[in-house]
């Protein structure tokens, strides 16, 4: 029988098959034991979340995004982790009033400025009209850039001397 590496060996179909063989072993036995219930894709499925057997254990009677411990019955969930959990849930819920409540003063902000600027507004004396369009026609000449008429021969457009 030659080795694995031998060169005499139909090394690829042999191996493949091998590794094939293998990996459906292990995945019938994961079946078998429950592992791959509930399917990902379905939404009690845990895949993609934190496995935490002590969240599980704390929210066993809840309908929440925890799904309800059913293989655990051997573990037990301790006084202070589960005062640790609860304390946690009411700072998470401090933190969501205290956002809601930031951006709920942001957009009352926006409201009063608009409200005070209405009603700063006075009316224009002729003088500051005037003041203003001379501005205006000031900034409006000053933004026109450089103009360079047409040349013969250089880039900026001056006469071209060979």
């Amino acid at each position: 029988m030659p080795s694995r590496n031998s060169i005499n060996r139909p090394k690829l179909t042999v191996n493949l098959n091998r590794k094939n063989s293998s990996i459906s072993k292990k995945r019938d036995q994961r079946e078998r034991a429950g592992l791959l219930q509930p399917a990902r894709s379905s939404a009690d499925s845990k895949s993609g979340k934190v496995k935490s057997v002590p969240l599980d254990l704390y929210f066993e009677g809840q309908k929440d995004d925890h799904a309800s411990a059913k293989g655990i019955t051997n573990k037990t969930l301790s006084k202070k982790r589960a005062k640790k959990i609860e304390r946690n849930i009411k700072y998470a819920q401090q933190r969501r009033l205290l956002t809601d409540a930031t951006a709920k003063l942001e957009a009352d902000m926006e409201i009063d400025i608009d409200q005070k600027k209405t009603k700063d507004a006075k009316p224009k004396t002729a003088l500051e009209q005037v003041k203003e369009a001379l501005w205006n026609a000031v900034e409006d000449t000053s933004n026109s850039g450089l103009i360079i008429e047409n040349g013969q021969g250089t880039v900026l457009g001056g006469p071209y001397f060979p």
